[in-house]
């Protein structure tokens, strides 16, 4: 009986440094885990960071474009809203009076 008792002892504790073991090696299988997981959420957080300044940049440029667009386009208003009358004694166009103060403002 004492030599079952024994082999029942031996045999709990090989089981319970199998399970110890087995522990040990999960914990450290979770610890590389976290840390890869961290540092991959470090990496999206930067290129998150550099996507939103490059998009930021491409709004600036956007916007630059448009305030450009839109003072051509107030510019060819005006000249499409000038008169142009023909000067009989040279074949040639003469604008009215505003082509001169506007060619005066843009040249200043």
């Amino acid at each position: 009986m004492y030599l079952e008792l024994e082999k029942e002892r031996n045999a709990s504790a090989t089981a319970a440094n199998k399970a110890m073991g087995m522990i040990a090696c999960l914990q450290e299988e979770k610890a590389a885990v976290l840390m890869e997981a961290r540092q991959f959420q470090r990496v999206v957080e930067q290129k998150s960071m550099h996507d939103q300044e490059a998009i930021e940049g491409l709004r600036e440029v956007i916007a630059r474009i448009e305030e450009e667009k839109r003072e051509l386009e107030e510019e060819n208003e005006f000249y499409r809203s000038i008169e142009v009358t023909p000067c009989a004694d040279r074949g040639e166009h003469t604008c009215s009076k505003h082509v001169v103060a506007y060619r005066t403002f843009l040249f200043c």
